[in-house]
Parts: C-alpha cells; structure tokens; sequence
C-alpha cells in the first residue's frame, strides 16, 4: 500500500467540487483529462466546464518529477506540491474587448494571479466576418498542496463567477 501524492489528493478534491457542481446543475462539464507523461514524468489533469454557451472554463492541475522526487525523498530544496492554472475560451468582437476582459478579471480576482491572453481567429479565404476568440490564462505562480485544499471550493467559485460575468 502506498501513500496518494499531494497531486492526488488535490485531484481527488478538485473533481469532487466540480461534480458536485455539475451535479447541482451549476455547471455543465463537458470533458475530462488525466494525462501521464511517461517523457518527462509530469502529471496533468483538465476538466473543462461551462456555466453558459459563450465561456468555457477549463482547470489545469499540474506535478512534475521534480515536485514527485521531493515529496516522496523528503528533500528540503525543493517544496513539493503541485500547480493550478485556470483558462477562459471567450468570443469577442474585437480586440478591444481584452481590456475589458481584464478589468472583469481584476474585479474578482484582483492582482494575485498573472493574466496572459491570446487572441485568435479561424482563417479561411475570403471570409467577411471574422469571429475572434480569446484564451484567458490565469496564473498563480505558486505551488499548492494539501493545506489549500479548503481554498478550491473558493477557487472554483470564483472561476464560475467570471465565467458568468464574461458571458454577460
């Protein structure tokens, strides 16, 4: 028998809170990832969500061999635990829209996490209408581990919340 890495237990966690949600009918997910790189030994899980037809919400858990290693060989260089990462998939009418994307951002999540958008659009010859899209990246530059679990409930609150306000 063998002892769940921080990673597992923060999935187990992460994916019990959203389908509950799901389960409430707060949420629709609408697909699941849990990936092994068996390259470079990372682990990675994606759930994708949405909370209305215009955002989709994905969460990104993430632990690599260097985070696994010092976990389980007790090494004090390294503090082990694992990375969240949020993204939005919104449409928008022009680039204009980032900023106001980022100001909805900042009113809920204030300054902690760094904001990265990529915009982008479906190329096709002699299309008239462009429909633009944008990725939102959420990211907290810190590693969690089992003493944050009590935060996800407030983390995934807060990505519903944006969700919904950027779909307004």
């Amino acid at each position: 028998m063998f002892d769940p890495t921080i990673y597992e237990n923060v999935k187990v966690v992460l994916e019990g809170e959203l389908y509950d949600r799901d389960l409430e009918g707060e949420i629709s997910i609408v697909s699941r990832e849990d990936l092994v790189d068996l390259a470079s030994l990372s682990r990675k899980y994606l759930m994708k969500f949405t909370g209305n037809e215009d955002v989709y919400v994905t969460i990104e858990l993430f632990a690599d061999l260097a985070n696994f290693s010092a976990e389980q060989l007790q090494l004090d260089q390294i503090e082990p635990g694992c990375e969240i990462k949020i993204y939005f998939d919104v449409l928008i009418s022009d680039e204009e829209d980032c900023a106001e994307i980022e100001e909805d951002i900042r009113s809920i999540w204030g300054y902690r996490p760094t904001i990265r958008q990529t915009v982008s659009f479906p190329y096709a010859e002699n299309q008239q209408d462009i429909s633009l899209s944008t990725q939102v990246l959420l990211e907290f530059n810190r590693k969690i581990n089992e003493d944050q679990i009590s935060d996800l409930g407030d983390l995934i609150e807060y990505a519903i919340q944006t969700s919904n306000l950027l779909g307004e």
